[in-house]
């Protein structure tokens, strides 16, 4: 069965995973901004830790922040507390203003507004006003600043140890299509997926193509394949069926 969602991407329903649809490639994550009044279409999370390449993070993470409702945008994102300032101010430098179909949205606007009303921390671009930057929302939650659509903004989250990153990532109320983790170690990125409720795993990479472990996962059984340097698994962990995907050059823990 294929169901055409936002953007005229398709996705694969397994018969083995019928509550689970999953994307044929990466494409569809790099949808076109949603107008009016957009719902979330399937949000990821971001993961930093002290370990990973932020330079790479940052920079798959500027797009989502500049075009915050795009399909597939990240919408939450856990720094390691020892980079956290680093990575942040790394940001505030790149930032740029907001397109106006993006800071005329009457769902980003609201976000502002909650955030002013609520005294919230918040990165924003230099030398900009709030309601023209793209912005990361220091411990705030989706459902805090929105009715329950996509709210134009990125909630930010600190933490100190994986089991802490994990905890911070249930407390929003969304239903994250995809997670990426940047981090070395990959024993500790392994620790995470257990944690979290996420099917589909990128580690220390981002959108990867799906579609060398597609027939796995939908057939419900174990497999592992390297294809152009990328490792792929498709693998149980929690008593559910995940994707986990890094690049060959990735250093494992020892």
């Amino acid at each position: 069965m294929v169901n055409k969602l936002p953007g005229s991407q398709a996705t694969k329903v397994s018969p083995q995973n019928p509550n689970l649809t999953l994307t044929l490639t990466s494409s569809f994550f790099q949808g076109e901004a949603i107008s009016g009044s957009p719902q979330w279409c399937r949000p990821q999370l971001m993961i930093v830790f002290e370990a990973g390449d932020l330079h790479s993070a940052r920079h798959q993470l500027l797009p989502s922040l500049q075009s915050p409702f795009s399909a597939g945008s990240i919408a939450t994102v856990l720094l390691q507390e020892s980079i956290a300032e680093q990575f942040v101010g790394l940001l505030a430098q790149d930032l740029r203003p907001l397109e106006e179909a993006v800071a005329q949205n009457p769902n980003y606007q609201r976000s502002v507004a909650q955030i002013q009303r609520l005294k919230l921390k918040v990165v924003k671009a230099e030398n900009l006003k709030v309601d023209q930057s793209p912005l990361l929302v220091y411990d705030g939650v989706h459902s805090l600043l929105g009715d329950g659509g996509a709210t134009g903004v990125i909630t930010l989250h600190i933490f100190r140890t994986a089991k802490e990153a994990g905890e911070l990532a249930k407390r929003e109320a969304l239903s994250f299509g995809q997670v990426s983790i940047w981090n070395e170690q990959l024993s500790c990125s392994y620790e995470l997926v257990s944690r979290l409720s996420p099917a589909i795993f990128a580690f220390n990479c981002f959108n990867p193509d799906l579609s060398p472990v597609q027939e796995a996962f939908d057939g419900d059984r174990n497999d592992v394949v390297l294809v152009k340097n990328y490792h792929y698994e498709s693998l149980v962990v929690g008593s559910k069926r995940r994707i986990i995907v890094f690049p060959v050059g990735t250093i494992f823990a020892n």
